[in-house]
């Protein structure tokens, strides 16, 4: 009965009424699209750290973490990447030679990570070879070939098998110069690493440094990654004792764990300052619909319907308004956001400041049916808590006086 009431009690001020579901329909819908875009924008984010760049864990020598210096490898290395790459959780891991350095050209020269990778293992752990723009991989029979960022090679002015000199330091604190050949470029979401970061061969580079086979950097990629945290215990309990440090992808890259940490703050902000106004709003109507109906209330309190009745009806009505404004908000915001997912976002105006970042300029938002749940469970929350204030003071009427109140 008190449900049947409170929803005929929402439509006697038909207009008041749709005005506010409308503004529940909008501000729930444009929630939605919010989160749908920064989700996508953040999956986007880990995807290229994890599958291009960290992988989901990485290993260093307790050295290499203190200062990052070409000499401060990890003992044993190869033996310690057959024996992780036949682990049933490891979907593929390689090992890397990383320093930095100088590559020039007859025109210009610029400072660069040096990159020593194993080709096949790479590919097979980043997908290194899946983002040459132009020119062959690392795996062909020449000497000394290198593989730069496409914003980089126009900044050397030299094109495709043209000859660059590359610069670094030896372990022994030697400066070490010979000629790569340019064999190929590549592309990243991210402009910074286009431009300073180059390929080689790990075998070219480790015997340039004077100390062949070896490693300082282990990136591991997992099969299952919600197992990742469980691996990397694992891993730890393996080389106790020894020297080496065994890192997740959020301790051994913190500026992109903090990026998506900011991205989950501003997605609970959004939805908090939205949940907010529509909590006001609501507030504002029921008390405008309960000072209206102060002389009816009176009349319903002086005929027996006790206060509990009366304050249940009234969380009813609210409740029942904004089940009605979140379902259209929510259906709206999934439906905009399927089709949106199909023909992506051009933020294209934006691209300087996303590729900063390491985002796309299109992207195609996307959010997780979980995320549906929580947002109709805080609409329903935040109804409810709104309705207290308006109930209770309907509650604080005295019904001989509120009968004879004149509205």
């Amino acid at each position: 009965m008190l449900l049947k009431i409170a929803w005929r009690n929402i439509w006697r001020n038909r207009t008041r009424s749709l005005v506010v579901i409308f503004s529940l329909v909008i501000g729930i819908w444009a929630t939605v699209f919010i989160l749908a875009v920064s989700d996508s924008l953040h999956a986007e984010s880990l995807r290229e750290g994890i599958e291009y760049k960290y992988g989901h864990v990485q290993l260093h020598s307790t050295d290499y973490k203190k200062r990052q210096e070409l000499g401060n490898t990890m003992p044993g290395v190869q033996e310690m990447l057959v024996a992780i790459s036949n682990d049933p959780e490891v979907k593929a891991a390689t090992a890397r030679l990383l320093t930095s350095g100088m590559i020039a050209s007859a025109g210009y020269s610029s400072n660069v990570q040096i990159r020593g990778v194993i080709p096949a293992e790479e590919e097979a752990t980043t997908k290194l070879k899946t983002r040459l723009t132009a020119g062959e991989y690392l795996d062909m029979d020449k000497r000394n070939p290198v593989i730069v960022g496409e914003k980089l090679m126009k900044k050397l002015k030299v094109g495709i098998g043209k000859k660059v000199v590359i610069t670094f330091e030896s372990p022994t604190a030697d400066l070490v110069s010979t000629t790569f050949r340019i064999a190929g470029t590549f592309t990243a979401t991210n402009v910074r690493e286009e431009e300073t970061m180059i390929f080689v061969r790990h075998e070219d580079l480790s015997r340039l440094a004077g100390i062949p086979g070896e490693a300082n950097e282990v990136v591991i990629k997992m099969v299952q990654p919600q197992k990742m945290d469980a691996y990397v215990d694992q891993l730890k309990g393996r080389f106790a004792g020894q020297d080496i440090v065994v890192e997740n992808w959020e301790q051994a890259a913190p500026d992109m764990a903090m990026v998506s940490d900011m991205i989950f703050q501003t997605d609970v902000i959004v939805t908090i300052i939205v949940l907010l106004a529509l909590a006001f709003g609501i507030v504002n109507t029921m008390l405008m619909a309960v000072l209206e109906r102060f002389k009816e209330l009176g009349i319903l309190m002086a005929v027996g319907m006790n206060k509990l009745r009366v304050f249940t009806m009234i969380v009813f009505e609210t409740t029942l308004l904004s089940l009605a404004g979140g379902a259209g908000g929510m259906l709206f915001g999934f439906l905009t956001v399927l089709l949106v997912n199909y023909t992506g976002v051009n933020l294209g105006l934006f691209s300087e400041g996303l590729a900063g970042w390491g985002f796309k300029e299109v992207i195609h938002p996307t959010l997780e049916g979980r995320v549906y749940v929580i947002i109709t469970v805080a609409v329903i929350v935040t109804a409810v808590l709104a309705s207290f204030y308006p109930a209770i003071r309907a509650l604080s009427l005295n019904p001989s006086e509120a009968i004879r109140k004149e509205i």
